[in-house]
């Protein structure tokens, strides 16, 4: 295939067009082990969240009727019929005239309709408590069903699970969720010059760092790294590790090899394992132009640039939105600061550019600044706080304007 640059949108096209339809089968699990994941199926109230009307203060329960119209010169004077211990069921009911304790989250007594907290009591007279503060209908009461009712919608299929989203799960009495599996990503380093990390380099040499980077960003994107070492830039040998990774994994990366030169192999290890094969080779971005994404055995194989730099930005952008799309669980919401720059920063026409910044308080805002080095330092990211999206044909960033700065 020829070196057919697309640009972002097309290739998020090819991405949603390809791989929207993955078959990933679903597990069971606790919910204590389900944070992050992805929800597989619609996931409905079983049950009123809470099953009782409850107070929300600690005070004392009426028929709000007889709190109208009161105040410290004139308080309601009510008899007093009761208390309500923790998680018990009153035995009694509230009529007019009468009151009863109740503390924070107890069950109210039927025929009360309001609370007046409790700092709003007066002493007991004879069986009577005083109350000085009206109370309409409802106040500081949580009815039956008010958080969650029966049978609606608590959380939608694709949703990955937040902590918030475990408490509700909590609060309904689910101890397993239906999840999809871990999406199994496999990380391939190609090159001669590449060596262990364990090793000492000796001339052109350089240890392998994009398997400890794209490890580490498919763990936190949720999915399953396995590692299949370095290979050398031989055709055979790369094809015979990518169709181990294939047997096994959902998606291959392939770092190295992907520029068009005379090394170049993964194109064609790629379309060697059968269609569609390369569904593009390049992509109109900077860093990570000579980006390839192919399907195989109805799996994704990726090559990314061998720059360190350039493949965890790539991973960062291109990796996540297909990860997020074989999983069915949206583009979602990637965490975001708005910031001012603070430098003029010209970009490139004709490439849309993904610029890592640093971030520090300002007076009033957030600050970002462009990370400056030489192409495919990796000491780049690690001073990057996230990056800015510079769209295509911009001619670049305005000291003092406002962006939205994706975080890592």
């Amino acid at each position: 295939m020829m070196f057919e640059v697309k640009t972002v949108k097309e290739t998020f096209g090819i991405i949603e067009d390809n791989f929207s339809d993955y078959d990933l089968d679903g597990e069971w699990v606790g919910i204590h082990e389900a944070l992050d994941r992805v929800v597989c199926k619609d996931i409905i109230a079983n049950e009123d969240m809470p099953p009782f009307n409850r107070s929300s203060v600690d005070g004392y329960c009426v028929v709000a009727a007889d709190t109208f119209g009161v105040s410290e010169a004139m308080p309601a004077q009510l008899k007093l019929v009761g208390e309500v211990g923790m998680g018990e069921k009153p035995g009694f009911a509230i009529k007019r005239g009468e009151s009863a304790y109740v503390p924070t989250g107890g069950q109210l007594p039927s025929g009360a309709d309001a609370m007046v907290m409790m700092e709003y009591s007066e002493d007991f007279k004879d069986g009577d408590i005083f109350l000085n503060k009206p109370a309409a209908p409802g106040n500081h009461i949580v009815y039956k069903g008010d958080d969650v009712k029966e049978g609606t919608l608590v959380i939608k299929k694709g949703r990955r699970l937040r902590a918030q989203d475990i408490a509700i799960l909590a609060g309904l009495g689910y101890e397993k969720v239906k999840v999809y599996k871990k999406l199994k990503i496999g990380i391939i380093s190609t090159g001669d010059e590449v060596i262990g990390i364990g090793d000492k380099p000796e001339g052109a040499q350089i240890r392998d760092i994009n398997t400890y980077s794209i490890d580490s960003l498919s763990k936190k994107m949720g999915m399953e790294p396995v590692r299949f070492g370095i290979v050398k830039d031989v055709y055979d040998d790369i094809e015979k590790v990518v169709n181990e990774s294939l047997e096994s994994c959902d998606i291959t990366v392939v770092s190295g090899g992907s520029s068009v030169g005379t090394k170049d192999v993964t194109v064609k290890v790629i379309e060697s394992l059968g269609k569609p094969g390369v569904l593009l080779h390049g992509i109109a971005v900077k860093p990570g132009k000579p980006t390839i994404l192919g399907k195989a055995k109805g799996k994704a194989v990726i090559g990314l640039p061998g720059h360190p730099a350039s493949a965890f930005m790539i991973f960062q952008v291109f990796v996540s939105r297909l990860a997020k799309t074989m999983e069915k669980s949206g583009d979602g919401l990637h965490p975001f600061v708005e910031a001012t720059v603070d430098i003029n920063y010209p970009s490139n026409n004709g490439r849309e550019e993904y610029l890592a910044v640093s971030l520090r308080e300002g007076k009033d805002r957030c600050i970002a600044s462009p990370v400056f080095g030489k192409s495919g330092m990796i000491s780049l990211m690690t001073q990057a706080d996230g990056f800015v999206h510079i769209s295509r044909g911009s001619e670049g960033l305005n000291k003092g304007q406002k962006v939205k700065v994706n975080l890592f």
